[in-house]
């Protein structure tokens, strides 16, 4: 059983959902678009998704300079003097462009990746949570609360079509022709989808509630899930994180987590798919292995779990690799109230810098 907190907070949590919907007409302005100007974001460096308090709609995104160590909250405000809306959950940068996923706001900020002025707005979205390009004509957009998956033109950032999916969906990953993406709310499953025809091909199960999903470089699916907790109406399960083999779409390993209060999210891998990372957390309560954990000697038959960077007391939240130099950027949300804390470590563990980002910084986004 998790302890009482984890309990009490999920229960929180799934009021907090429950309201959701009604909540998710909130309106808030789009900027005019505006002529392009000198560029002012010309180095290496990431984009921070600062979520922001929900209902506030003082959601920001925030960037840092990887040279410089230097960062600049309220980018899209400063650039555009018009708020980026509620609950900013995530960002891509496809074909030049950024992609701001505004979850509360049911919307997709477009902007220009140097100047960060404002282009267009994707509307018609219920409460989306990623983005990704699926072909060259096509981007897909999953969503919470909405049991479709959203097609969306490129050009003109129309949405052309969608696809039946059944149940909600989170995170997404490309391998060769195929979309996988998981459904993460009270579900345990992980579905296929074929790009050419936009249609579900298969589904499998994985342990209850897959939050997050990645690929390595031999192009296996790897998913990791947090289980669930006890009382929800799904139940609960041990958390774990599995690999997918692509080619047979079959799960052909499970690392199950060390307890049953760990409640691990964020995995992502490293820019050359030969290592993993992910936040173990319970939500307030101390874990064993609780932190930043690295999976190593993912094509053996029993790939390397460690813990390289402890949480000792502090509260992580977004979890971030660069593609580049493989170092790390973890968030610390704090209180969920105050601007939250950046640190950044080699790929190793060790500490480079840290700073401080704005609201419950949740996502990183490499430029």
């Amino acid at each position: 059983m998790k302890t009482s907190n984890i309990i009490n907070f999920k229960i929180i949590f799934s009021f907090a959902i429950s309201i959701f919907l009604l909540a998710n007409c909130t309106k808030d302005p789009n900027p005019e678009p505006i002529p392009e100007t000198d560029p002012v974001i010309t180095t290496n460096g990431v984009f921070i998704c600062n979520e922001g308090n929900f209902m506030y709609g003082n959601a920001s995104v925030s960037y840092y300079d990887i040279e410089t160590k230097s960062e600049e909250n309220q980018i899209f405000f400063n650039a555009n003097e018009v708020p980026l809306g509620d609950v900013c959950q995530s960002m891509e940068i496809i074909d030049g462009k950024a992609f701001i996923v505004m979850n509360n706001s049911g919307k997709i900020q477009v902007a220009d990746t140097a100047s960060f002025k404002y282009i267009s707005t994707i509307t018609g979205l219920n409460s989306p949570r990623y983005i990704t390009k699926a072909a060259s004509d096509k981007y897909y957009i999953t969503d919470l609360y909405s049991s479709f998956i959203t097609i969306v033109e490129p050009d003109a950032f129309l949405k052309k079509g969608e696809i039946n999916v059944g149940r909600s969906t989170e995170m997404m990953v490309k391998v060769d022709n195929y979309i996988y993406t998981t459904s993460w709310s009270f579900s345990n499953k992980v579905y296929k989808i074929d790009t050419r025809t936009d249609t579900v091909t298969d589904s499998l199960e994985v342990t209850m509630q897959p939050n997050s999903i990645t690929a390595d470089k031999h192009g296996n699916i790897w998913v990791l899930s947090d289980g669930g907790y006890a009382g929800s109406p799904a139940g609960q399960q041990r958390a774990a994180l599995c690999r997918i083999n692509s080619s047979a779409f079959e799960v052909d390993y499970t690392y199950t987590l060390p307890t049953d209060e760990s409640s691990p999210t964020r995995l992502v891998a490293d820019g050359k798919g030969e290592v993993l990372y992910f936040i173990n957390g319970a939500w307030g309560a101390t874990v064993n292995m609780g932190g930043i954990c690295k999976v190593s000697g993912l094509d053996s038959g029993s790939p390397k779990v460690e813990l390289i960077i402890p949480e000792e007391g502090r509260l992580f939240y977004g979890l971030g690799v660069d593609p580049s130099t493989s170092e790390v950027y973890v968030s610390d949300a704090l209180d969920f109230t105050q601007k939250g804390v950046v640190y950044r470590y080699s790929a190793e563990g060790a500490l480079v810098h840290q700073f401080q980002a704005d609201i419950i910084p949740g996502f990183f986004c490499f430029k």
